[in-house]
């Protein structure tokens, strides 16, 4: 609990990185997520172990029932690589979610959830969308003025964010720097995080540049071969949304 990282993720209700440790069944790397117990006066901590990472070849499963939405398995175990704010090449998981919700039967009653992959510890973790919504998005359906980066999610993204699309928003500011990136709601960490879909590399090549700033003006052709970029996306099963300029 001295490490601040680790007690803020646990204080959101995140799965937290990997710390090691000792219990009286196991001793080594695992990741930990608080539970609120009663009327939240205590508090419940869950270990998780590590797992291998999943392939294609894999049933996922949630609550112990296997995902059936091909579209959402392939958008979990999808891996790409990008370029980082420091010119670094990085590799993890393209998307910070299956870009869709599915069904599934938890306590006694069927309830539709977004599911992500804990990159640490590569365990399929679910949430349910009504949560995501009422953290993105008031009883009206207007954006409860969240936002990353400096930048407010309006109404049109947040109800996007909360059905698990992967949006591209620009204006964002990140060490002085103004720049666009793609954003997704992440299950497992609680909370909407930066990810690289593949779509989202190609539109990067039409034109998008990371390094965005407010002077940019975008050549309409340009936008065009963006938005061509998003329909083929699109076509592929990840209905997305994009905002350029």
């Amino acid at each position: 609990m001295k490490n601040p990282t680790v007690a803020t993720q646990l204080a959101y209700g995140q799965m937290t990185d990997l710390v090691y440790g000792s219990t009286k069944e196991l001793t080594g790397l695992f990741s930990l997520r608080a539970y609120p117990q009663g009327e939240g006066q205590e508090w419940a901590v869950k270990l998780f172990t590590m797992e291998k990472a999943k392939t294609p070849n894999d049933t996922l499963y949630l609550y112990n029932q296997p995902i059936t939405s091909q579209k959402v398995k392939e958008a979990l175990i999808e891996r790409t690589s990008w370029e980082d704010n420091s010119g670094n090449t990085r590799k993890g998981l393209a998307n910070a979610n299956g870009g869709r919700p599915i069904t599934i039967e938890v306590d006694g009653r069927r309830q539709e959830f977004l599911v992500s992959i804990h990159q640490p510890t590569n365990r399929v973790v679910g949430m349910p969308v009504e949560q995501v919504r009422a953290m993105l998005l008031d009883d009206k359906g207007h954006s409860r003025g969240k936002g990353i980066y400096g930048v407010t999610f309006t109404d049109e993204q947040a109800k996007a964010l909360a059905e698990g699309k992967a949006i591209a928003i620009s204006g964002m500011k990140r060490d002085g720097e103004r720049f666009t990136c793609c954003v997704q709601f992440d299950a497992a960490q609680r909370q909407v995080v930066t990810c690289h879909p593949t779509w989202f590399k190609e539109a990067q090549k039409a034109g998008l540049d990371m390094k965005y700033s407010k002077e940019l003006k975008v050549d309409p052709q340009v936008k065009q071969q963006v938005e061509n970029s998003m329909k083929e996306g699109q076509k592929k099963g990840r209905k997305q949304s994009v905002k350029v300029g």
